[in-house]
């Protein structure tokens, strides 16, 4: 069976390229500039052994073994055997593919297959025959060309565009080709996915320890081949990590915002601890994305992302007004997480707004997510500012992603006492016009599996108990305790609980007040 694959393919003329590589020097290579590795390796083994190919996209693993990414695994285990397969399974994905080794349409796959051929090329190369060598060369070539073809398109829409132009500079490099074009447009990538202040514009934090990885990365090749360094890249290695630094919880976990969770929180970490310049940075009045407020004794993450920007929709969670909370080494309030798939379709229950400690009316989407375009409707503007004296940090935010359909503005205030662990909150829903029917709203605190909690005084607060402390929830209305999920450090849903507060609202303005304090 054969991919199917896009006339783009230099319009189906694989000679030329044949003539093109059989004027270029014969390269043996053996470089590996590989940072961290963000797959799962078990799978990615389960794949080297089995013994039969993944043809069609349904199938669990198809990305996975089409990416080649099973060829790092392979090399950490090593040995005669484990070179044998490895090289029969290559040869066998090039003959099984003919002339066209790839769907053009999926550059991400492009991408990693010519990443890991290289990177892996001195294990499951450097032994085979001259006939086998020049063919995996060729491919090597093939990947190249092609990827630099569709990155100089002025239709490029590659998703993940670092990635790709650091397999460029590789392969660049290594051949002693010019590299300052893509150099160039490495640093163009940097501008426009990495905001003022440090943050991929995807705000998920796990995107944002691979681009760095990626960054990394490309460091090392232009050291390695004495390649001028840009200064912005070294920049952004640092402005970045700051950034990520201040997204780990008390508990050493990932923040839960826009797709990311702990699969790989060790490689998360490992960026962090080998930069010893690493400082958290002041990210308390970010307007426009993640701002985080942090002392000895908690931290507090709040999303106050614009959605508008169509090409980051694909992955961003409708998620407006959430946080989440860590005091000492415990996380409490939490979002549910997302599911670590590598290139597949994750599930978009984990994206709604009510997989997120925030407000939601009539059980509607804040964001209104679609299959095919990610975000149907979406706020068009959110308010934030932030206050603060000696003794408490202030937010205010609001956002009109229900105004279209509901007349609705809804508003999220949260003080947070700098001397305790004492947080007061204000969600308020305001009507702009006249609705003839009531709506219901739900204000959801996900809980984390360490918490217990236990409703008090007539349904009006809740005791939370974690491992090691126990905290009162208290508010003006009923509340109850539902069940919810969390995705654990092994990408795994795990139930838990949440507090939820519940009512109807119709043309009048609704204010819902909570407070967490140490108990």
């Amino acid at each position: 069976m054969k991919f199917k694959y896009s006339t783009y393919l230099f319009n189906n003329n694989i000679f030329l390229l044949k003539l093109r590589f059989k004027k270029m020097n014969y390269i043996q290579y053996n470089h590996d500039f590989s940072h961290l590795f963000f797959y799962n390796s078990e799978k990615l083994k389960k794949i080297l052994l089995k013994e039969n190919d993944f043809y069609k996209k349904e199938e669990g693993d198809y990305y996975l073994y089409h990416s080649l990414n099973w060829l790092k695994t392979a090399k950490t285990i090593g040995g005669s055997e484990i070179v044998k397969i490895t090289r029969n399974k290559i040869l066998r994905w090039i003959k099984i593919y003919n002339n066209f080794y790839f769907n053009l349409s999926d550059t991400n796959l492009l991408t990693q297959r010519l990443i890991n051929l290289i990177y892996h090329f001195d294990f499951y190369g450097s032994s085979a025959h001259k006939k086998d060598k020049i063919n995996l060369n060729f491919i090597i070539y093939c990947h190249y060309s092609y990827l630099k073809k569709i990155l100089s398109s002025k239709r490029n829409k590659i998703k993940n565009s670092i990635e790709s132009k650091k397999a460029i500079l590789l392969f660049e490099s290594i051949n002693n080709f010019k590299t300052e074009k893509i150099i160039k447009n490495i640093l163009m990538d940097i501008t426009s996915n990495i905001n003022t202040q440090g943050m991929h514009i995807s705000m998920n934090p796990q995107i944002q320890s691979e681009y760095i990885n990626h960054l990394i990365e490309i460091k090392n090749i232009l050291l390695f081949f004495k390649i001028n360094l840009p200064k912005e890249i070294e920049f952004q290695i640092m402005n970045m990590t700051n950034v990520l630094k201040c997204l780990i919880h008390k508990d050493d976990s990932l923040a839960f915002f826009n797709g990311s969770n702990n699969f790989f929180i060790d490689n998360v970490k490992k960026i962090i601890s080998k930069e010893d310049y690493v400082k958290s940075k002041n990210l308390t009045n970010n307007k426009n994305g993640l701002s985080v407020y942090e002392n000895k004794e908690l931290k507090i993450i709040f999303d106050v992302v614009n959605p508008v920007n169509d090409s980051l929709n694909n992955e961003l969670h409708s998620s407006t007004l959430a946080f989440e909370l860590s005091v000492v080494d415990e996380k409490i309030i939490s979002n549910c997480g997302s599911l670590n798939i590598k290139n597949n379709k994750k599930p978009d229950y984990l994206r709604y707004s009510a997989a997120h400690s925030t407000i939601i009316l009539n059980n509607t989407n804040i964001s209104e997510i679609f299959e095919k375009k990610s975000f149907a409707r979406a706020p068009s503007k959110i308010l934030f500012k932030k206050n603060e004296d000696e003794n408490f940090l202030n937010w205010e935010a609001s956002h009109d992603g229900y105004s279209k359909n509901y007349n609705k503005i809804v508003k999220r205030s949260i003080s947070i006492n700098k001397k305790n662990t004492h947080i007061l909150g204000k969600d308020e829903i305001i009507s702009i016009a006249l609705n003839k029917n009531k709506l219901i709203f739900n204000t959801r605190f996900h809980l984390t599996p360490i918490c217990k909690a236990l409703l008090t005084r007539g349904k009006m607060s809740a005791i939370i108990k974690t491992n090691n402390s126990s905290y009162l929830f208290r508010t003006n209305y009923e509340i109850d305790i539902e069940e919810s999920i969390f995705v654990n450090d092994f990408n795994k849903i795990e139930k838990t609980s949440q507090i939820v507060i519940s009512g109807s609202i119709n043309n009048s303005k609704k204010i819902i007040n909570w407070s967490i304090e140490k108990y």
